[in-house]
């Protein structure tokens, strides 16, 4: 429960930022017309839709959207309210950026001139990292404001994925319980569901390139529905609607949707142990400092001896089936940047240090002959030991006298001809390449299944997403 003076101080800034609400609309506009050049694709239209749903429906509105910058808010504010809806009590916002990415930017005077406007567009700073119990108490107490300011009319925004998404992708395999147990608390709220991006936002960035366009979808849902009784459920029914929102933008868009990759290595390979010692096993030091950064590099000094050699091709396996997976993307890593992709075998990530765009890997197959690695940037999901996950997968020994390129090719088109219903056999399948990234054609059109191949040695492998 809120103490007094807490309700209080929320009554006086919700009075304040409506004194405010109209020339802070129109300088954050001017400012993001102006001097960003922002765009919104079929912004008339999509308003229209939206204020229809939300005049005919009673009740206060929790807002959730995907997260991909930091002025999202803005964004999704603009693009959702016109200037005649900057001030409404129950329908306008309030927000909960997280405390450290815009609370203490510049120095004094910048930093109070920012925490002022923050305070005028309602704004509760939020603390989203942290297991402390400061750090807790923290998270419950904006839980509460939240809660009071629904109870008593007001709604809120807050982001279902409790951050922005480092791959750009909302996973709705990965649901939070936050918004779930708010709807709870406000059981007569609705869920306005928004996904906004710009036509070329390749990843998650501070602010969207200047002049960029945006388009969105959105919908109007009830937060609880009879029956529901478990935060979970609420929030799985949200990731569920907003993952359908975000398959809708790219249906219309010219990004790819899926963007997978995988690599095979041939452990026995004599071209794999060319840079080892092949009596200690010690790796090639100059090699190691062209292929590995420092933190792998740390990584691999802590190993004993004997597992040095499989975890340095981990390392390498799960950089290029990212690197396959971010090309498919659009972000690009040069032939031999290897120190520019850092992975961590322990989170099962891959970090694009460039970018801080982060791809998720998972391995298969490992044995003492061989490491394959999966890789996906978005599209789907790997899945875990609970469940599967989006990414079709084959490793093939090499046929005696067999091309690998030939065989890899004729194995990934029956692997995808066996999955499908509708596809009734790999003779109806070719492949092509765009812009250097093999695609499968079917029925002449090139398809986006993150389609990636892989040969090493004896073997070769093959995946594609199914999303």
């Amino acid at each position: 429960m809120l103490a007094r003076e807490e309700t209080f101080a929320l009554k006086v800034q919700g009075l304040a930022s409506r004194a405010f609400a109209w020339p802070i609309y129109w300088a954050m506009v001017a400012a993001g017309r102006l001097y960003f050049r922002y765009k919104f694709s079929g912004l008339k239209e999509f308003r229209r839709e939206i204020w229809e749903k939300l005049e005919s429906r009673e009740g206060p509105v929790i807002w959730a959207a995907n997260h991909l910058t930091l002025i999202d808010s803005f964004l999704v504010f603009w693009a959702v309210c016109p200037w005649r809806k900057a001030a409404d009590r129950r329908l306008g916002p309030w927000s909960t950026p997280e405390y450290r990415n815009y609370y203490h930017l510049g120095g004094f005077f910048k930093a109070r001139l920012i925490r002022g406007l923050m305070y005028l567009c309602r704004c509760i700073p939020f603390l989203r990292e942290g297991e402390d119990e400061a750090s807790a108490r923290w998270r419950e107490r904006v839980f509460d404001k939240c809660a009071w300011l629904l109870n008593n009319g007001g709604s809120v925004f807050i982001y279902p994925e409790a951050g922005r998404s480092r791959s750009g992708w909302l996973d709705r395999r990965k649901p939070k319980d936050f918004l779930g147990r708010l709807a709870l608390m406000a059981p007569n709220a609705s869920f306005l569901c928004v996904y906004l991006r710009g036509e070329s936002q390749l990843y998650t960035t501070a602010a969207p390139a200047k002049g960029e366009t945006f388009r969105m979808h959105a919908d109007l849902i009830p937060a609880v529905l009879p029956g529901e009784t478990a935060p979970r459920q609420i929030s799985q029914r949200l990731f569920d609607k907003l993952s359908e929102l975000q398959n809708l933008w790219f249906a219309g868009s010219a990004l790819p949707k899926n963007c997978g990759g995988n690599d095979i290595v041939d452990l026995n390979s004599p071209l794999a142990r060319e840079h080892f010692d092949p009596e200690t096993g010690d790796v090639d030091p100059d090699w190691s400092e062209r292929h590995f950064t420092a933190k792998e590099r740390a990584y691999l000094a802590e190993l004993p001896r004997e597992r040095v050699y499989p975890a340095c091709w981990k390392f390498l396996a799960a950089k290029e089936a990212s690197h396959k997976a971010l090309s498919q993307s659009g972000i690009h890593t040069p032939s031999g940047g290897f120190l520019m992709l850092q992975a961590d075998l322990f989170r099962r990530r891959v970090l694009h240090r460039p970018t801080g765009a982060q791809v998720e890997i998972a391995f298969t197959d490992e044995g003492p002959e061989r490491v394959h690695c999966l890789a996906v940037f978005r599209g789907g999901s790997l899945g875990s030991a609970e469940e599967a996950g989006d990414v079709l997968w084959e490793v093939s020994e090499l046929p005696q006298g067999a091309r690998p390129q030939d065989h890899v090719r004729e194995m990934c088109l029956r692997l995808i001809a066996s999955s499908s219903d509708e596809i009734k056999t790999p003779d109806v399948l070719s492949f092509t390449e765009v812009d250097g990234i093999p695609k499968v054609l079917y029925k002449g059109k090139a398809q986006d299944w993150g389609l990636s191949l892989s040969h090493s040695g004896r073997f070769t492998a093959c995946s594609f997403m199914i999303s």
